[in-house]
Formats: C-alpha cells, structure tokens, sequence
C-alpha cells in the first residue's frame, strides 16, 4: 500500500522515526526519502507483505513526523493493511496535536493508496449556506391527521435489504407494515426536510417563508417532503445500516464477536474512521452533507434523527460540526462535538446551541444515496446570496472559513473572496 502526505501548512513536517510490525518498506519508497515535507510540499511512502514466493504477510507500520522540527508536536499515522482483507479491508489511525489537523481519504481497493492532507485548525464550511436563510423557516412537526407513511413499512424494507442472516445477529424481525406512523408531530419529516433543503440549495433557490408546516394532504411541499424521506432512507441502498446500528446488538467499540468474525465494526469506529472522512470530503468540496443520528440501541429508528452538514472545525482529534437542525429552524449555532482519538468505547457527541435533555447519539453517519431533485415553489436568492453560492461552486474546496456570511459592505465581501 502505499501513503501520500500533503503539507497544507505553513510549517514543514520532517521525518521523525518509523517501524513495521510485519512487512517491509518498497525500496525507494521508504518514509526518510523525503525527510522534509515543506509547505505545499508532498511525500510519499510505501510498504508491502514478506514474499516467500507468494506473499506471507500483510503489512502493519507506524511513521512519525515532527512539526516544524518540535518532537513535542507531531503528525502520526498508523496503518494496518492485513495479508487475506476482510469486508472491512485496510485500517489506519492518523494523528494530530491541536492547532492542526489531518483529513484522510482512500487507502482501499487495489492500490491501496491512502492520501493525507495535513493543515492548520481553521473552520471550513460550504460557502453559501447559512441554516437561518437556506434552512425551512418551520420546525419539523407536521399534523397527525396527514397521511401516515409508517415505520413499520419503512423497517420491514430495509430488512429486506439487510438480509436474513445478518438481521439474525444483531437480533432483528419484522414488524406490522402500520407500525409508528412517522407523520406524526412526535416524529416528524426530518429526513425528507434534509433532502429538500439540499434540493434547494442545489436549485440556487430558498426554500418558501412559511413559518408553519403544511396541513393538508394535497399541498405540494408536504407531497414532496414525505417522497423525499422515502428517499433519505436509501431502501435499495445501504439503507439497512437504520436497523444495524440501532440493534441493541450492534457492538459500540472494537472488542467482541462480530468484529473478530468481520461482520461489523463498532459503532466508534463507523463513526470517527468510515463516516467522519466522508462528511468532511464533503464540506471541504463544497458540498452539504446529509448525516443520520443513531439516538437509540433498542431498534426504536423512529428516534433517529438527521440533519444537514455544512460547517467543521477540526483541531488535534477534537472535530466540531455545524449542522441545520430542521427540529429548530433560524439557528445557526447548533454544533456537535466529538473526539476521535479512541474507537475502543462507545460514540461521545456533546451538543451545543441545543436545548438540555436531547437523546444521545450512539452513532452518526453519512447518508448515502442523496441525488437532487427539482423542488416545488421557493424563493429567489439575493444577489450577494447568489454571488457567495456561484463563487462557492466555480472555487469548491478553499482554505480557512469560506463562509461569507453578513459582510458589512461590498469591499469586506470582495476581500473574503
């Protein structure tokens, strides 16, 4: 497999120290060939399995780098990339001090070829967005007397999709089809509401003014939202993962049968290594993220929850995520915070901006499965609105906080760009 390290920093990373469990390094490709990665700089390091006329072993290694020459102040990488590769293949840890961060993406599939951008602590956020003018302007309770789309109906899909023997292991069976109707205000659309409010973010448009949900049956926004929670659930997709990691037999850390026999990871780990990643590819491309809230372990998915992604600030193992809450609309303070340092325990979000005596989130992750769809009605944007999203859009990723939001004149906006 092989390690590329970009240097998005102002300060140079210089090779500190390596070792290998098993493996070895690829001549040239030995972690010292490059023993200063400078600013806007890149390196690349590789390793493979012992041959013994076939290979004998994967390999497993660990490379230090010191921080603008500090051993006080390091960016670590671990990485495990096993002989005969489960469902779950290659397996990293990838380390930073505070006042830095380390994203990473790749490192599956044949070339195994993991890519590492090391940078300061700044916030990132997909420019254009702000939850108080592109989220909806009513919160997520709709009337009772709509039309029911049920849980149930939606549970015994994805069971369907999640297959006989594996909803066995984590204890799972069918449920009556009109099961907790989710039209209900206790449970609410949140789901087709994230998918709309993208739709319309996609579309150049906000979403209407209304401050009250619709009530009645034949108002288009209603029609289209619920379709779109349908969508949001990804049925024909990876969608089973409501039901698996709402088992109260999904594992929570790294210890237990299902992780030693390959058929699961735990929920820390789905968290903080398979779906951070994910989100954060997302924002610093420019785009929304939809992710779903794990707030039970007793297969109660109508407790689930999702929200939209549009804002992170990573320092050291500590990540902060702004998400656009469609259960309090017009805010813009709404964080989760969390620490991907260990998956050995369970999930540990904290939120701010919330009220006291929000669920606990057992896991989160990216929903998969997202296209845009054309929304009905919605309003036009401001010209700055629509400047700040054309030059998000034509820039994509850009370094630090590229959200442009409420600059006092023209000249402070031109000076963000």
């Amino acid at each position: 497999m092989s390690v590329v390290i970009r240097n998005e920093s102002p300060v140079p990373l210089i090779w500190d120290r390596d070792e290998l469990d098993h493996g070895g390094w690829t001549d040239p490709w030995y972690p010292s060939r490059v023993g200063t990665v400078a600013p806007g700089a890149t390196a690349e390091w590789r390793a493979e399995g012992d041959l013994v006329i076939v290979p004998t072993t994967g390999t497993e290694g660990r490379v230090w780098y010191n921080i603008d020459g500090d051993p006080g102040r390091q960016l670590y990488v671990h990485f495990d990339s096993p002989l005969v590769e489960s469902q779950y293949g290659n397996t990293f840890h990838v380390w930073a001090p505070p006042g830095f961060a380390a994203a990473y993406s790749g490192g599956q599939g044949g070339d195994a070829r993991l890519t590492i951008s090391f940078r300061d602590s700044v916030r990132r956020q997909v420019r254009g967005f702000v939850p108080s003018v592109n989220g909806f302007q009513f919160p997520n309770s709709w009337s009772a007397d709509l039309p029911a789309m049920t849980v149930g109906f939606l549970w015994n899909r994805l069971l369907d999709e999640l297959g006989v023997d594996a909803a066995g292991a984590l204890g799972i069976v069918r449920v009556d089809d009109g099961w907790l109707p989710i039209t209900h205000a206790n449970a609410g659309l949140c789901g087709g509401m994230v998918f709309a409010t993208m739709d319309y973010f996609a579309e150049g448009k906000l979403p209407p003014a209304t401050t009250t949900a619709p009530t009645s049956e034949a108002d288009p926004l209603f029609r289209y939202v619920r379709d779109r929670l349908l969508d949001s659930f990804d049925i024909g997709g990876s969608g089973h993962r409501w039901l698996g990691y709402s088992s109260p037999h999904y594992p929570n850390g790294d210890e237990g049968f299902l992780q030693v026999a390959g058929l699961a990871r735990g929920r820390a780990w789905v968290t903080y290594r398979d779906e951070w990643p994910k989100i954060q590819a997302d924002i610093d491309n420019g785009r929304l993220s939809p992710i779903g809230l794990i707030q039970t372990d007793s297969l109660d998915i109508g407790k689930n929850h999702q929200v939209v992604a549009y804002a992170y600030q990573q320092s050291g193992q500590t990540v902060q995520l702004w998400v656009c809450d469609s259960n309090f609309p017009g805010r813009d303070d709404m964080v989760l915070r969390f620490d991907i340092t260990d998956t050995a325990g369970g999930v540990d979000v904290s939120r701010s901006g919330y009220p006291d005596g929000e669920p606990r989130i057992f896991c989160i992750m990216r929903t998969d499965g997202y296209n845009p769809h054309t929304p009905p009605g919605g309003r036009q944007l401001s010209v700055r609105q629509s400047l700040d999203r054309t030059i998000g859009r034509r820039f994509g990723r850009l370094p630090g906080d590229v959200s442009l939001a409420r600059p006092t004149s023209l000249r402070q906006w031109l000076s963000n760009v």
